[in-house]
């Protein structure tokens, strides 16, 4: 439930960021798009104040040309000068008349269209003159059209001043606004960039919570399965001991007082030490139950030898190899060598390992186990081989997953056998792992041999 609750808050969690994350793109992108057309706002402005001061200082030129030519054309009476004054006023109402229309189309706006019934007066003007040249009364036309061209010029030339005074508080405004983007921009970069490392942090704290939680959940139910069997083993085994130690007893003192009194038939003493054996035996037994069904998780590590670790699998399996009719070998080139450990949990886990192949290889024909136990530099190996071809490759990568089982989910069958192994192994600084590369199904295990220095 704990469980189910916090991935349902941590799904949450990520919808929550993931909206924010959304927002945060979305106003990344409407303050781009802003950005894009007050740049191009910009950009042609900065066009059309280019095109207004070209096209303004090419009718100024014109107008120049053309009562320049119209003096001289007066002074020496030429017809061809006359003509070519009225083609440079004309050619400066004609530049007017574009500067006007780029500007409109640029968003930009003029005053030149005023001055087109001015231009229009002036050509009529001009054209009287052309009619009748060189007379007293052209003559003062001419001088007429050079004063109100003159006076044309002039307000052209005010008009560019006030048209760049006007350009210049507008440089200030896109100045100031490219200002306050930028800051936008890098607040929104800093926000995103806060925003990642907090996803982070929560998907890796994520993972570590449900990493403490598997690992508690595989705690809770080892250690309840382990209380249960302990409280009914503890209650069986006294139940058990009490007569046992009795006919131990009396065995040992019918086989002494038959000495005493008269010589022992050979198979009067036969069957007595085999009731000793036996009884010994049972004892053996009992205490492998109590091994088995003990919680270890709180003792200290104490050094184990390979030879004891060795007799104690053989007396806990030798019931079960009666039983399930399987071969058990345990080879070691190292007997004499001794692990830092908990002697319990190492039991255990060797003890599970082996009733999965067991359990695996019931159904074969060839049944066998072998474990195996090699020094290899400062660790030992120890290797748990069946008869069995190996485990499918589809399940391997689920083998330590909680819960995971190929058999029916029973109490015998819950799927934590495996996870409490590889944390226990992880525990003593070991690990466990299944070897895909065996031609049998085979599980390893590595643990360091001096453990006592990792522990300072």
């Amino acid at each position: 439930m704990l469980q189910k609750n916090l991935h349902r808050n941590s799904i949450k969690s990520y919808i929550i960021l993931s909206l924010v994350f959304l927002l945060a793109g979305v106003f990344i992108a409407i303050i781009g798009h802003w950005t894009l057309s007050v740049n191009r706002d910009s950009l042609q402005r900065v066009y059309s104040f280019r095109l207004f001061s070209r096209g303004n200082f090419q009718v100024i030129a014109a107008n120049l040309k053309s009562m320049t030519s119209l003096s001289n054309a007066i002074t020496n009476k030429n017809t061809q000068l006359l003509e070519e004054g009225y083609i440079h006023l004309e050619s400066a109402y004609g530049f007017l008349i574009s500067i006007d229309s780029e500007l409109y189309l640029q968003g930009t706006k003029s005053t030149f269209s005023e001055q087109f019934n001015t231009y229009e007066e002036l050509l009529a003007q001009y054209t009287k003159i052309m009619d009748a040249p060189f007379t007293e009364h052209s003559e003062a036309l001419s001088y007429q059209l050079q004063r109100q061209v003159k006076a044309l010029n002039q307000f052209l030339g005010y008009a560019e001043s006030e048209f760049w005074k006007q350009r210049a508080e507008d440089f200030e405004n896109i100045r100031l606004r490219n200002k306050i983007i930028e800051k936008i921009y890098w607040t929104l970069v800093l926000s995103f960039i806060i925003g990642t490392f907090i996803l982070i942090y929560f998907f890796i704290e994520r993972v570590k919570i449900e990493k403490i939680i598997e690992q508690q959940r595989v705690e809770m139910v080892a250690n309840s399965r382990l209380a249960a069997l302990g409280n009914f083993s503890a209650g069986v085994a006294h139940e058990i001991n009490n007569p046992l130690t009795v006919i131990l007893w009396r065995a040992k003192s019918l086989k002494k007082s038959l000495k005493e009194v008269l010589s022992l038939n050979s198979k009067v003493e036969t069957d007595l030490d085999s009731i000793m054996v036996n009884t010994s035996r049972i004892e053996k037994i009992i205490k492998s139950i109590k091994t088995l069904s003990k919680n270890a998780e709180s003792d200290q590590k104490e050094k184990v030898s390979i030879a004891s670790l060795r007799d104690q699998l053989n007396d806990i399996l030798s019931p079960k190899i009666a039983t399930e009719s399987f071969d058990f070998k345990f080879t070691s080139n190292c007997l004499e060598e001794s692990l830092y450990v908990r002697e319990v949990q190492i039991i255990q886990v060797l003890i599970n390992l082996i009733n999965n192949s067991v359990e695996a290889i019931k159904t074969l024909d060839e049944k066998w186990v072998r474990v195996s136990v090699i020094k290899n530099d400062n660790t030992i190996e120890i290797s748990v081989t069946d008869s069995g071809k190996g485990i499918p490759k589809k399940i391997q990568p689920h083998l330590f997953s909680l819960f995971f089982t190929t058999k029916s989910q029973s109490k015998e069958n819950s799927g934590i056998g495996l996870p409490l192994s590889h944390q226990i192994i992880k525990d003593h600084h070991g690990s466990l792992t299944y070897n895909a590369k065996s031609e049998n199904t085979q599980f390893l295990i590595s643990i360091p041999i001096i453990q006592e220095i990792q522990e300072v």
